[in-house]
């Protein structure tokens, strides 16, 4: 199962049941087929602005955020100018470098991986470094235009 389809599951799961846990959450997962780690519902769980709310006996579960499109757009707008120090483009690929040892790298790829840019079809990530892979040339000349539009001037 693809994150797209395993995030619209979570999404479900959520929205039926007082998930309380990861684990909880996980097992429920499991019930429907999906078989996923922790970490990966981990990051599930960010991309999708889920967080933990209480009810009116105080017992917590997790619930969705709603954010709206222009507030995300910006988000991603403001990670870009805060963090990224360069853009290259190789062909149908973007290298993008964030702060030096910030981790930021794997958040900013997240946010990219979530958002409605048609042009980026996935994105690697490492510590500092990450990479967005486009379907054509063209693609990745726009990601990187949109990245530079966004850049703090270095």
């Amino acid at each position: 199962m693809n994150h797209r389809d395993r995030r619209k599951l979570l999404l479900e799961i959520i929205n039926t049941h007082h998930v309380s846990t990861q684990e909880q959450l996980l097992k429920l997962l499991e019930a429907n087929g999906v078989t996923a780690t922790q970490a990966t519902v981990s990051r599930d769980i960010h991309a999708l602005n889920i967080v933990k709310v209480s009810d009116q006996h105080g017992k917590t579960y997790y619930a969705q955020l709603h954010v709206d499109n222009e507030d995300k757009h910006q988000r991603l707008y403001d990670a870009i100018h805060d963090s990224v120090e360069s853009c290259t483009t190789v062909q149908f690929m973007n290298v993008i470098k964030t702060t030096p040892n910030s981790s930021y790298a794997t958040v900013l790829a997240g946010m990219l991986d979530d958002s409605d840019l048609t042009e980026i079809v996935g994105t690697l990530a490492g510590n500092d470094t990450f990479i967005t892979i486009s379907k054509t040339n063209e693609s990745a000349l726009a990601i990187s235009r949109l990245v530079h539009e966004h850049m703090a001037e270095h």
